[in-house]
């Protein structure tokens, strides 16, 4: 029997050749009419023919649609057969509505075919094109202005296709019909090597030229499709001594950049898991641990024995290597520190001009800035260090009370993504960076604007939400766009949105509790001191203090989170005299204060006042623990001494030395002794450095896992949540993972946002959502 049907696909069906592949399939089952995108990034198909075709078409488009497509839901609507087709064609996109989509998906590694049609001599783009890409990869968010997702509204609208690429466009049987970013060297973008002062190098092969300075050693700015890199040899100390000095950067690690998987594992250890990650269609960049035989310059990733790495990503990378003779490449982000990443040729020339010697850049259009992602493997999990490119915009599901509500959330300040939630799934920003100046703040608000036109929400928003902390610049933006909409303004706890974060992400349904551990370097308490090391029972809603790290001053404020010293004295002051310190820590104080004993004495002086903050802080515990053993004595970048402690620490044995820590009962709370915890790692100095950090991270994993399964048992909670920043760290995940298997308790953690602050604006938002239904 012939009928007709309307088919509506919802879910990230937009720029995955979807619309291609609906064709063949209607065209395979006999079926005549037409498929076209929606403005709310749907994809509806008319068709007619026999019925049992018409169901045969939908059992396909469930089962065989392209990999990057991700199908939510297909709704048919069943109509008498009016014989109105005479074929079945792609139609133009519609400026209609019917459901909300998932959007458009991110950007897409370049494929397999697409390599080839660079590499093969019998292709018309062979060597010659890096723009080349087809329905199955290529830019999309980075390169869409709006949705529909058309050729007109990306940065190929510039570039009218030639002759032989609109044969192409038009002909079903190709892979890159109705592709909107193809192009060929006749009708696409063009690449250029230019002179820091915006001088064009002459040359016949900008890739091989470029390629032939970075082996001599010059450093080279590279535009690729989400911003602009700054590349360099990996296996030459001057030069990685220049970048850093250039770039103000002393210590942070570089990401780096190798051709293929073979390469990469001449240097570093990889795991089924990480391989499986690196060449995936996303192409992030794996943190891997650094072989036996690692031959690239320790200044890459100075005192870790972790390496960031990623494959290429698109055809500008893939020529590169053509001629590269280095087995990896610094390709890490070009900014200024605390500035967003350059996108145009004028950031370029303004920012990098004096770090670089040379810029590689081409003219197309990055519509959004998009920084790449990280990833770690954590127990068998993948886990988001910053995610970013290849994952942003794509949804995530969460247990939203009212699929009507929308809320918007600002982030906290440092690695900040900003989320809005909108029909039942919360959309996060590209990673941001850190809130801390304008730039930044600027960036933020434009990627929500950009992301709430993608979506359709029109700015319309029921709730926004933001970080307790009152002097946070976010929090100041979310309230002043509070008073001037009237629109409700719910402020959430830090370490509360980091449970719920977890929680949301994992579908904890909204009427259970769980116990949660969030370990973190700095958040706003209600009782005004800095949080960081708490174990909260929690709701989306509320949240109620169940343990938590010994609260210490911090004597100079944030000036203990740069000289972790400082802290380091802080925390024996409560079990020491002065003398006893300045006795024990003389070595610690020559080489981690810039001023020595005169900073010492001004230090207890801060700690007999009133007005010195003070914290529980995870991350100053771990800072005071690397000052201690000798690790870190001064922090140049987010993290970097817990990260050298965790370093050493993978190099020692736990068990050599029994550190025994003591958790109190205080009003009601557990509290870790962290100075009695402190004292003891101060008279293991007989040990071996190695075996006293991985004794000392591990007494500090295990104790935070105890107090979280006695507030559980005390509160007959059986789920307990791991999140913050520290999560990050591959042991003391593992080791209090394991304590609460171990224990009969179900663990949860992230993996879809980063445990870290960059995750936090879902825990804002699904807050600000239930805190407005309730």
């Amino acid at each position: 029997m012939k009928r007709a049907a309307v088919i509506r696909i919802i879910g990230t069906v937009q720029g995955v050749g979807f619309r291609p592949f609906v064709y063949r399939s209607a065209v395979k089952h006999g079926l005549l009419g037409y498929v076209t995108n929606l403005e709310d990034a749907t994809v509806e198909v008319t068709v007619e023919g026999e019925e049992k075709n018409i169901k045969q078409l939908i059992k396909t488009l469930k089962n065989e649609a392209p990999p990057v497509a991700n199908i939510q839901s297909i709704q048919t609507s069943w109509q008498p057969y009016e014989k109105r087709f005479k074929k079945f064609e792609i139609k133009k996109s519609q400026k209609k509505r019917f459901f909300f989509g998932f959007m458009i998906p991110p950007d897409i590694g370049i494929c397999p075919e697409c390599i080839e049609d660079i590499l093969s001599p019998e292709k018309r783009r062979w060597n010659h094109y890096p723009f080349t890409c087809c329905a199955h990869c290529g830019p999309r968010f980075t390169a869409i202005y709006e949705s529909p997702y058309d050729r007109v509204r990306t940065n190929m609208r510039e570039f009218p296709l030639c002759e032989k690429c609109q044969h192409e466009y038009e002909d079903p049987t190709n892979r890159r019909f109705h592709a909107q970013g193809i192009c060929c060297p006749n009708c696409g973008p063009q690449i250029t090597l230019y002179t820091p002062d915006g001088k064009k190098v002459r040359t016949d092969s900008p890739f091989q030229e470029a390629a032939k300075l970075l082996d001599e050693g010059y450093i080279v700015a590279i535009k690729g499709i989400g911003g602009i890199h700054i590349a360099a040899k990996t296996t030459d100390d001057n030069i990685l001594e220049t970048i850093r000095k250039r770039r103000r950067r002393p210590n942070q690690p570089f990401a780096i950049m190798s051709p293929n998987i073979d390469t990469i594992k001449t240097y570093a250890v990889v795991s089924q898991e990480e391989e499986k990650l690196l060449t995936s269609w996303q192409k992030p960049i794996v943190l891997l641990r650094k072989s036996s035989n690692y031959y690239l310059s320790e200044l890459v990733s100075p005192g870790l024995d972790t390496i960031g790495v990623m494959l290429p990503y698109t055809g500008i990378h893939l020529l590169l290597y053509q001629y590269v003779k280095e087995p990896a490449l610094v390709m890490t982000s070009g900014n200024d520190p605390g500035l967003p990443m350059a996108i145009t040729h004028k950031e370029a020339f303004k920012t990098l001009g004096r770090i670089v010697d040379y810029l590689l850049l081409h003219n197309r259009e990055i519509v959004n800035r998009c920084d790449d992602s990280v990833l770690r493997v954590i127990n068998g999990t993948p886990t988001f260090i910053r995610r970013s490119r290849g994952y942003v915009p794509s949804p995530i599901k969460i247990p939203a009370p009212n699929d009507e509500i929308t809320a918007l959330a600002v982030g906290a300040e440092l690695r900040n993504t900003g989320a809005i939630i909108y029909k039942g799934n919360c959309y996060l920003t590209q990673h941001i960076g850190d809130t801390e100046n304008l730039e930044t703040l600027n960036h933020l608000e434009q990627s929500l604007r950009q992301l709430s036109n993608l979506l359709g929400t029109k700015g319309d928003v029921d709730v926004i939400t933001c970080d307790l902390h009152p002097r946070y610049i976010t929090s100041r933006l979310a309230q002043e766009t509070s008073q001037k909409k009237s629109i409700p303004l719910v402020q959430v706890q830090h370490h509360h949105a980091h449970i719920t974060s977890v929680m949301a992400e994992n579908m904890v349904p909204p009427d259970q509790p769980v116990i949660g551990i969030s370990m973190d370097g700095i958040g706003y308490g209600p009782d005004g001191a800095v949080w960081g090391g708490e174990i909260l029972e929690a709701t989306y809603q509320s949240y109620v203090r169940r343990g938590h790290l010994q609260l210490q001053p911090m004597p100079g404020g944030d000036l203990c989170t740069y000289y972790p010293v400082r802290m380091l004295i802080s925390i024996l002051s409560s079990t020491l005299s002065e003398q006893e310190i300045r006795d024990i820590t003389r070595s610690h104080v020559k080489k981690g204060l810039p001023h020595r004993q005169k900073e010492f004495s001004a230090i207890f002086k801060q700690l007999k006042s009133s007005t010195t903050p003070k914290t529980t802080s995870s991350g100053r515990l771990l800072d005071a623990i690397a000052a201690a053993i000798g690790i870190c004595y001064e922090r140049t970048y987010e993290g970097e001494p817990a990260m050298r402690l965790e370093a050493a620490a993978n190099f020692g044995d736990p068990s050599k030395i029994r550190l025994k820590p003591e958790i109190l009962h205080i009003d009601g709370n557990y509290v870790l002794d962290t100075s009695q915890l402190i004292h003891s790692i101060m008279t293991s100095k007989h040990h071996r450095v190695v075996d006293i950090c991985a004794a000392a991270q591990r007494t500090f994993a295990m104790s935070m896992a105890e107090m979280a399964v006695r507030a559980a048992n005390d509160q007959g909670i059986r789920v307990i949540a791991i999140s913050g920043g520290v999560a990050v760290n591959l042991k003391i995940t593992r080791e209090v993972e394991d304590y609460v298997r171990s224990h009969k308790l179900h663990s949860i953690r992230h993996r879809m946002v980063p445990p870290g602050d960059g995750g936090i604006s879902l825990g804002q938002a699904i807050s600000g959502v239930f805190n407005v239904t309730s």
